[in-house]
């Protein structure tokens, strides 16, 4: 009986896979993001592909700086930056591939003296761990606080030294209002 079975249930299964796995049902529930045109998909995935990997490697300079940071909020970050840098009234050239890869490529290549603003917030991203890992360290271990400090002044400038202690007495003195 069931070898008499198993073709049928086998012919079943292959239709409901063919009235399932159509483009229009895997688009609806969210399994690929757009139909393609068989003549243009190579020209997509092109594209696509190049975005991809250009994200990656921002998103792997951006990863090294900050390791706490989700793929999620590395990927919003990168969205707000190519919004600031290009105005919300392109800010639907985010979903075209080809765009933002032109974007990623002039923000990766480094001209004379100009930061890109990529690499501007890459810079902050890093600095802000830094601090919150030297504060972090310094809130858990109070008693070398001041150890460090000492430290940290025997490699700095006489000018940022003098600064810190500037900083250091307006601390101490009471506001002026």
């Amino acid at each position: 009986r069931e070898e008499f079975l198993i073709p049928i249930y086998h012919q079943v299964a292959m239709q409901f896979a063919d009235l399932h796995d159509t483009p229009g049902r895997m688009q609806e529930k969210g399994a690929i993001t757009d139909i393609l045109d068989w003549k243009t998909s190579r020209t997509f995935f092109y594209w696509r592909l190049r975005r991809l990997l250009l994200e990656n490697v921002v998103k792997k300079k951006i990863h090294d700086a900050n390791p706490e940071l989700t793929d999620g909020q590395i990927q919003a970050m990168l969205r707000r930056w190519f919004v600031e840098v290009e105005g919300t009234v392109k800010a639907y050239l985010w979903d075209s591939n080809k765009d933002l890869v032109e974007w990623l490529e002039k923000q990766l290549t480094e001209e004379e003296g100009v930061r890109s603003v990529v690499d501007e917030n890459i810079k902050y991203i890093s600095r802000d761990y830094i601090l919150k890992q030297i504060r972090s360290l310094v809130q858990a271990n109070p008693e070398v606080a001041m150890d460090s400090i000492v430290h940290m002044t025997q490699h700095i400038s006489p000018t940022q030294r003098a600064e810190i202690v500037r900083i250091l007495s307006t601390m101490d003195s009471p506001s002026s209002t």
